[in-house]
């Protein structure tokens, strides 16, 4: 009966796919070609084995790749929602710099903010932004980096989205452009104090001449 099993062609496909098929006992199949031939055996125990091998390979390839599709969607998605986000954020930045500049000029001074403060767009904004009433003085001149006294659209929108986060991210701003203003007071002051001692010199060396 088992002999049966390999006794033609067609027969012995249908043995080997039933050996790697679970769908009979490949131990017991390749019993009947002990006696016959051990090479057989070795053919038949090779086949499985390569056959278990290119299942596993090809299940773990598909796994694999499915593991990186799914990730890379999720890094398109993560990408997507911060492309949104952003898109929100400067189109919110744009409706609350269209709040404050009522005179339609595409500009907007420290007076027009000052008067915009109190109103709700501009009030949750800069809630939002984590920025005090007091620090509205300095948050424009952050903004105002040509100082020119005015804000564009550009730099305004610009300056908040560098800005945009917690009440630390303005304090270092603020920390920042203090010491700004500080290192240019300094500059100023050597350049008086390098003036001074230069008429100093001159009047030195003119009051050596006439002893």
């Amino acid at each position: 009966e088992n002999l049966k099993r390999w006794g033609s062609v067609p027969e012995s496909m249908l043995t080997l796919f039933m050996t790697i098929s679970q769908g009979a006992d490949w131990g017991a199949s390749i019993e009947p070609l002990r006696p016959i031939s051990a090479f057989a055996v070795f053919l038949v125990v090779l086949y499985v084995v390569i056959s278990i091998f290119a299942v596993m390979n090809v299940v773990t390839g598909v796994f694999c790749q499915t593991a990186i599709e799914s990730a890379s969607n999720d890094k398109d998605v993560a990408t997507m929602k911060q492309v949104n986000a952003k898109s929100q954020k400067v189109a919110h930045l744009k409706a609350v710099f269209q709040e404050m500049d009522r005179e339609k000029t595409n500009f907007v001074s420290f007076q027009d903010v000052k008067a915009a403060v109190h109103s709700p767009e501009l009030k949750d904004f800069l809630e939002s932004m984590g920025i005090l009433s007091d620090d509205i003085w300095t948050w424009f001149m952050l903004l105002d980096t040509e100082e020119t006294g005015l804000v564009d659209i550009d730099a305004f929108v610009s300056g908040c989205m560098q800005l945009y986060g917690t009440a630390r991210s303005m304090q270092m701003a603020k920390m920042s452009y203090e010491n700004k203003l500080l290192r240019d007071a300094v500059s100023d002051m050597r350049e008086e104090i390098g003036k001074e001692f230069a008429t100093l010199k001159v009047k030195l060396d003119f009051h050596q001449e006439d002893f």
